[in-house]
């Protein structure tokens, strides 16, 4: 079989904390709308993987927080972030108690 040359991204790791009660709603509302609406992610029972260049029209209605890791996860080359309940917190963005 021939060697494949697969693309490769880069993936930020971030705790679900971090993502406000209004963050779920845009990811929920992606979901519900199969894509027409919201943030562009997949969802699961533990979190969410977020895709980090999603346009920042939709990320313009993300918290302080959610849009300052995205950027930062831009910034470091990242493709997504995968927001999981297992996951650190990141110094310095506020978290919510769920």
């Amino acid at each position: 079989m021939p060697t494949l040359s697969l693309p490769i991204e880069r993936i930020a790791d971030a705790s679900t904390a971090h993502l406000s009660p209004e963050d779920r709603v845009l990811l929920t509302r992606y979901i519900e709308t199969e894509g027409a609406d919201g943030l562009s992610c997949l969802a699961g029972p533990y979190g969410w993987l977020i895709y980090a260049s999603s346009e920042l029209r939709a990320a313009e209605h993300a918290s302080p927080g959610l849009a300052a890791i995205l950027a930062a996860a831009r910034a470091q080359g990242c493709a997504y972030v995968l927001f999981d309940r297992d996951g650190l917190p990141v110094d310095g963005v506020q978290t919510f108690d769920f």
